[in-house]
């Protein structure tokens, strides 16, 4: 039976009663027992730590084979104190594989969160401004699109209708983003390629 509070039920590996949508399936690794947790009923709406509980030798195991296999062999041991921190991030202090620069990094981000480089920021911001435009670009081609069809010539509603008239509209509301995919996505690539 599921937690009136949490929404977290414990169940033996056999049980399929909670193998239903709006449930997510998870091991308790300190117990060896599934937990059920309903989605719809959540309240705390708390994901357990997919890597706590781990033993260390097999959490290395697993990030060698991880690094392994996407070609960042070299990087593993990064990568292993990284999982460390991820298992269990509130006492990253006591992982002796850290140094003092790691933890200060660490805890800069806790404490000093808004603290962050200038070109985030202006990035956000940017993307921001950009999706503002976006938006309003398209309030304009919903409205153009009640009269500029019929206006030209090309209805694609009540008795005149085509497919042809329904392609042309399309392609006419579509031209922006077919614009901005054909002219602007490949030239950053680009960009990257000259300035390496």
């Amino acid at each position: 039976m599921a937690d009136e509070k949490t929404g977290i039920a414990q169940t033996d590996k056999s049980s399929e009663e909670y193998d239903k949508p709006g449930y997510e399936r998870a091991v308790g690794a300190e117990r060896g027992r599934q937990e059920s947790v309903s989605l719809n009923r959540n309240v705390t709406a708390r994901i357990q730590n997919p890597l706590a509980g781990i033993p260390r030798a097999t959490l290395f195991k697993n990030v060698e084979d991880f690094a392994a296999e996407v070609g960042m062999s070299e990087h593993t041991h990064l990568i292993q104190k990284g999982a460390l921190v991820a298992q269990d991030p509130p006492a990253f202090e006591q992982i002796a594989e850290l140094d003092e620069s790691e933890k200060d990094a660490l805890r800069n981000e806790v404490l000093h969160k808004w603290r962050q480089p200038w070109a985030l920021y202006f990035t956000v911001i940017l993307c921001s401004i950009g999706a503002a435009v976006q938006g309003w670009d398209q309030t304009g081609s919903n409205g153009a699109n009640l009269s500029w069809p019929v206006d030209f010539g090309v209805p694609n509603e009540g008795d005149n209708a085509t497919d042809y008239n329904t392609w042309i509209v399309g392609v006419v509301n579509a031209g922006p983003y077919i614009g901005s995919a054909a002219l602007y996505v490949p030239f950053p690539v680009e960009i990257v390629r000259a300035k390496g």
